[in-house]
């Protein structure tokens, strides 16, 4: 398998791993090594959260984190679960 393709498998295997990022949609894209982290979250420290996730993944070099924080919690399906947040 291409190694690009299993990282892309491995970081996505750690963020439905991981409960506080389960659920947000995201894109990632991978290529020798670095990974692109694309789309919108619920908040700043889901932001953080996503890249403590792709970081455990083995293989990652660098990550190019282009996640925005949305005001909308609708956007993460685990936004109701955020300290201080209702939908």
């Amino acid at each position: 398998m291409n190694p690009d393709i299993q990282l892309r498998h491995e970081v996505f295997a750690q963020l439905n791993w991981d409960p506080a990022v389960f659920g947000c949609d995201v894109d990632v894209r991978v290529k020798d090594g670095v990974v692109t982290l694309q789309g919108k979250v619920a908040s700043e420290s889901l932001k953080v959260a996503v890249e403590r996730a792709v970081r455990r993944a083995e293989g990652v070099t660098t990550i190019v984190n282009k996640l925005t924080a949305a005001a909308d919690v609708a956007d993460c399906a685990n936004g109701a679960e955020l300290p201080g947040v209702e939908r």
